[in-house]
């Protein structure tokens, strides 16, 4: 067992944070230039280099990555945690879709992650927990919604037991961390099954936990997906676009804290709350956000809540912001290009099926009735297959697009369809 003491494993820590700051200023990044390609804020940075705080591996992969250091961060990084707690630094494999290595027991577990120094909880058994949410995020957008619900909300209650037991202990803000983001991807699978009431009780729990933790990245990721639910512009008849509005706009406020996904996400929900109102100006700053943020993406950034984040991601944004503001030419042109990108795309199959709805209302606006009322039919019966209540809400929606033509025969044809 390593026999360094507390003073010389802390001043290892902020050798390693003087390292960094050498590295980022010689690589040209101000701490606040630099922070939002890590994923955190400035604070953090400032306090991880003056040791101060301490954050997990992936910060320094992702650092070794974007000031080509070679690996000499991470590897350091290693160095220090071997000496600190006798661990042998050892590779983690990718993790496989519902091949999840058991973690400890909560009682256990408790214990050990009580060893670990704040805000670095992405290391030893406790990979298994972030990296099993952060696969089960993902995994929402190309796996039938009942086939995961259940994992999510086991993975949940299991941290929600470690976060009670916690009490005072100075690791319980790390594990109510968790149980927030946990809470939101539990959110979104209860929502694509239909149960708008469970979907918003999740996110305003992770809401509310975030803003007693004081985390203000996961606060505002619980308003981002919080505001899609209240508005649901193209879902639910009764949803509330101002309140999104404001949820979004609390959220933004965070933004120094965000990734450039999350950021994109922040700014796309905007502009198509503002189109759902017939605000074109608005729209389009909107929108000229979102494609600022999105152009600072890297494959680090498009993780767990946000890994469907891309431009053809954006360009289903705007095209269903032509759809609302009545531009239907337009909105064919944007959502055309955005299914054909992503229908190659089987991670990305809901995002694909979202599209291929708001295009099919698309085509009927533009006069295509024929091809409106064909594809929505088709993505119909595959948002039936996969069980995906949510898309099967905004594809009855737009079927009310088409009552004008309710005579026509194919609209008939249809109806019959999607009532069957």
């Amino acid at each position: 067992m390593p026999n360094d003491s507390p003073q010389e494993v802390a001043a290892a820590w902020l050798a390693l944070g003087q390292m960094l700051a050498r590295s980022r200023k010689v690589a040209g990044y101000t701490q606040e230039t630099f922070a939002p390609l890590t994923n955190y804020g400035r604070s953090t940075i400032a306090n991880v280099e003056t040791g101060r705080q301490r954050v997990g591996r992936s910060f320094w992969f992702r650092s070794d990555e974007i000031l080509r250091t070679g690996g000499s961060l991470a590897r350091e990084y290693d160095r220090i945690r071997h000496i600190s707690f006798g661990q042998v630094p050892s590779g983690m494999p990718a993790p496989q879709p519902f091949e999840v290595t058991p973690g400890p027991s909560p009682s256990t577990a408790l214990e050990t992650f009580a060893l670990r120094p704040r805000g670095d909880y992405l290391v030893g058994e406790w990979n298994t927990f972030s990296t099993l949410t952060n696969m089960l995020a993902q995994q929402r957008q190309a796996v039938s919604p009942d086939a995961l619900l259940r994992l999510i909300e086991a993975h949940r209650e299991c941290l929600s037991t470690l976060y009670r037991k916690a009490g005072r202990a100075p690791i319980r803000a790390d594990i109510g961390a968790m149980l927030a983001e946990a809470s939101v991807v539990a959110s979104r699978l209860w929502s694509a099954q239909g149960n708008r009431a469970l979907a918003i009780a999740h996110c305003a729990y992770a809401r509310q936990l975030g803003d007693m933790l004081g985390d203000r990245r996961i606060s505002a990721t619980a308003r981002i997906f919080e505001s899609n639910l209240q508005a649901a512009t193209l879902i639910e008849a009764d949803g509330d676009v101002m309140i999104g509005l404001r949820l979004l706009d609390e959220a933004d406020q965070a933004s120094t804290d965000l990734s450039p996904a999350a950021r994109a996400r922040i700014a796309a929900e905007q502009a198509q709350a503002y189109a759902a109102l017939r605000l074109p100006r608005e729209v389009s700053a909107a929108l000229k956000r979102a494609e600022a943020a999105v152009n600072g993406l890297s494959p680090a950034d498009c993780v767990g809540l946000y890994s469907d984040w891309s431009n053809a991601r954006l360009h289903v944004y705007a095209g269903t912001c032509h759809l609302l503001l009545g531009e239907a030419d337009q909105a064919v042109e944007v959502l055309e290009s955005a299914v054909r990108t992503l229908e190659h795309d089987p991670e990305n199959m809901n995002v694909a099926l979202a599209a291929a709805v708001d295009l099919a209302s698309a085509y009927a606006e533009a006069g295509e009735l024929e091809q409106s009322c064909a594809l929505l039919g088709d993505t119909y019966n595959r948002l039936r297959a996969g069980g995906n209540h949510r898309g099967i809400a905004r594809a009855q929606r737009a079927r009310e697009r088409l009552v004008r033509w309710r005579d026509e025969p194919i609209v008939l044809e249809l109806e019959e369809q999607m009532a069957a």
